[in-house]
């Protein structure tokens, strides 16, 4: 039986073929080609000794199993994100199960002058052009569909075309390849996506905070990745509240990505900034 993963490839290779009918992949290079350069991403959201965790909030109106918003209006939600103390905004652009478009990425890029990361299940360098013509800085990157010599391949298109790549794994046994190719930037899901099923339900595993800091603990070769001057480790999922964001502090965690939480919160800049607060304090303790 193939996953939801396994599933979204699929559709993504039907997606991106019936939009290269109307644009083709030539004329988004060409595009690509006139823009100046990106917001940086990795070095705004490095962490210094003694600074706070950086917060990364996700633009997605809906999830399997659950509805963030009846009515998304991404300048709305961005504002919120940036007054709130984001330092970067995360852009779910599928349509099918997130709810989300390549306009909604075009939309948040024209109020924001904060590095944007376009998430999608990116399976094509066609998908990476579309995100870097709306205003991408960094594109996501799952290790889940790329073995590792296509996931050397996939980065350096990515960075060709102005953006930073984002892997992600969702799954331990991912990160030996992944380490493998030392990557700029690291995001571990504590969410393990890779193991959702083909027809996701509501009562699908929704992880836990701690799954990072387990991981970490356990592979000594991520604790030398990220020893290297520059590598970026981000921790998605899972961050619904200042105990979280206090638990991420025991690693040298540069960033968070929150996504349910932050969309789903009665008042958004005030769940942001409490989360940044409690980042603060902890370290003045």
């Amino acid at each position: 039986m193939g996953t939801f993963l396994d599933r979204l490839h699929d559709l993504k290779l039907k997606e991106v073929a019936q939009r290269q009918i109307k644009i083709s992949e030539k004329n988004l290079r060409d595009q690509v080609e006139t823009l100046g350069l990106a917001s940086a991403f990795r070095s705004c959201l490095l962490r210094a000794p003694g600074e706070p965790i950086s917060l990364i909030s996700e633009v997605k109106s809906r999830a399997p199993g659950r509805n963030n918003v009846d009515r998304l209006v991404p300048e709305d939600v961005v504002s919120d994100f940036e007054a709130g103390g984001a330092k970067a905004i995360s852009v779910l652009t599928d349509e099918k199960w997130f709810g989300g478009s390549l306009e909604t990425l075009e939309k948040a890029h024209k109020v924001t002058a904060l590095p944007l990361l376009h998430k999608d299940f990116i399976v094509t360098s066609y998908q990476l052009l579309e995100g870097r013509v709306r205003g991408a800085s960094a594109a996501l990157i799952l290790a889940y569909y790329f073995q590792e010599t296509e996931l050397l391949q996939i980065i350096d298109e990515t960075r060709k075309f102005g953006l930073e790549a984002v892997v992600e794994c969702s799954l331990e046994n991912e990160l030996p390849r992944v380490l493998a190719v030392n990557p700029d930037i690291l995001m571990i899901n504590n969410r393990a996506i890779a193991a959702i099923p083909e027809e996701p339900a509501a009562t699908y595993d929704q992880g836990s905070i701690d799954v990072i800091s387990a991981w970490w603990e356990r592979n000594p070769d991520l604790r030398s990745w990220k020893k290297q001057a520059g590598k970026l480790l981000i921790s998605a999922s899972c961050v619904n509240s200042a105990e979280d964001i206090n638990s991420l502090l025991k690693i040298p965690c540069d960033a968070a990505l929150i996504g349910n939480a932050a969309m789903a919160a009665p008042d958004r800049i005030e769940f942001l900034r409490s989360l940044s607060k409690t980042a603060n304090e902890s370290l003045t303790k």
